[in-house]
């Protein structure tokens, strides 16, 4: 029952890869597993002595994950094509829905002036990987994964994405669709479910990823241990960034108010996930701030 437990936080854990708004790391707090998670991938090459705990745990969890965005990465490509506008209205409202409850992930989050100024840096780091999209709106057509140059392009894109989705309120689906991946990705993983799969961009994507995890995990623990509140402040402006980010344009009028719908929608789950918010990180100790 606990492997069977695991699998399941595991496609929870999935889904947030391909959602833009359900941060990985935060949906792993929440399920009671983010520590875990984190010691088993940061350590994992350096403690062989805990394999026998790491493995299992890992591959229950990494199978539900699998499983997940096989199963999901079809209807969300689907939802993409046929109401782009409502669909990313909803993800803006996911987005905005984790601000409280990165609010509460640590038990001293007043405002200080070098809060203020992680919350500046991170908004900027939102806003600029805006501008950095040469897109100009996530409406416009995705990045084409072909070649060589697609590929190396898709497994570092990725590699940070793996990255943002162990950070606690970020997500690694954002990354890529600012990179102009996310749709060809989806498709890619959609498509195993009919047995067609795409080597270059499953591989890529897989590897830069696994990558991405492994790197920041370690990153993102020792920075949330020694300056929690600065660490997530940082990570709500990173947040209020992305919702600029995925601002789709201009809707017509007549669509106004599907969009809020989406937009309430999105809000609501986010915060009905949050709800619970018992962590593991929030004991972390505010003097380092």
């Amino acid at each position: 029952m606990a492997y069977l437990s695991l699998v399941l936080k595991g496609m929870a854990y999935g889904v947030t890869h391909l959602i833009p708004g359900l941060g990985g790391g935060l949906i792993l707090i929440l399920l009671g597993v983010y520590e875990q998670f984190v010691d088993a991938i940061g350590n994992f090459f350096v403690n062989r002595s805990k394999w026998k705990e790491y493995i299992p745990f890992l591959l229950a969890l990494g199978a539900g994950t699998a499983l997940s965005m096989v199963i999901f990465a079809r209807l969300i490509t689907l939802l993409l094509e046929r109401y782009p506008s409502a669909t990313m209205f909803f993800f803006m409202g996911l987005m905005v829905g984790t601000i409280p409850t990165v609010l509460r992930l640590h038990d001293d989050m007043r405002l200080t002036a070098g809060r203020g100024a992680a919350l500046l840096a991170g908004l900027l780091v939102g806003v600029v990987l805006r501008a950095m999209d040469p897109r100009g709106s996530q409406a416009a057509h995705a990045t084409s994964i072909s070649g060589i140059g697609g590929t190396i392009y898709n497994a570092f894109t990725s590699f940070l994405a793996g990255g943002a989705s162990v950070a606690p309120g970020l997500d690694g689906s954002y990354i890529w669709i600012l990179a102009g991946t996310y749709e060809p990705i989806m498709e890619a993983i959609g498509a195993v479910s009919g047995l067609v799969v795409d080597w270059a961009t499953l591989i890529s994507t897989g590897i830069g990823a696994l990558l991405g995890i492994l790197i920041f995990s370690k990153l993102i623990d020792e920075a949330i241990k020694r300056a929690a509140a600065i660490s997530y402040y940082c990570v709500l402006g990173i947040v209020g960034g992305s919702v600029y980010g995925l601002w789709p344009g201009g809707p017509a009028r007549s669509h106004v108010l599907i969009l809020v719908t989406a937009f309430a929608a999105g809000l609501a789950l986010a915060l009905m996930f949050g709800r619970p918010i018992h962590t593991e990180s929030s004991v972390a100790e505010s003097s380092q701030d």
